[in-house]
């Protein structure tokens, strides 16, 4: 058994200017937090696994594909079904973070709505964008 405390992990997102820390890891389940400043956010992209989120503070928009725009808020949760495009983006005033579960290990696909695997080289993605 391992605990952390998301205060803690949203306070190194912040001083690290990240927007993505991770939590989490085993070979089929990972979490982390989303740390977005007012504007940022995710693109448009599914994974091959179904995820949630919890929103812990602030408030945005969530788009998908064929479905109409819902807004979120602190402590809603979303659950996102296996290949669901969506792109998440911070519409408020104040950060918006949210607390994500998805049943892959870290390195699963991350595929943008023209079908390309955003993910690098490194393992790293183009998900997460800035104002």
């Amino acid at each position: 058994m391992d605990m952390v405390n998301l205060a803690d992990k949203m306070k190194e997102a912040r001083e690290k200017s990240s927007a993505k820390v991770d939590v989490y890891g085993t070979d089929n389940f990972r979490s982390w937090i989303l740390y977005f400043e007012p504007g940022d956010g995710t693109d448009m992209h599914f994974h091959q696994s179904p995820e949630t989120f919890l929103v812990v503070e602030g408030s945005g928009i969530v788009k998908g594909r064929n479905v109409p725009d819902r807004d979120i808020r602190k402590n809603d949760v979303l659950c996102i079904g296996a290949r669901d495009y969506y792109q998440v983006t911070n519409t408020g005033t104040t950060p918006l973070v949210l607390f994500g579960n998805r049943s892959e290990g870290f390195g699963g696909a991350h595929i943008t709505a023209d079908g390309k695997d955003a993910r690098l080289a490194d393992g790293s993605l183009t998900e997460l964008k800035k104002a």
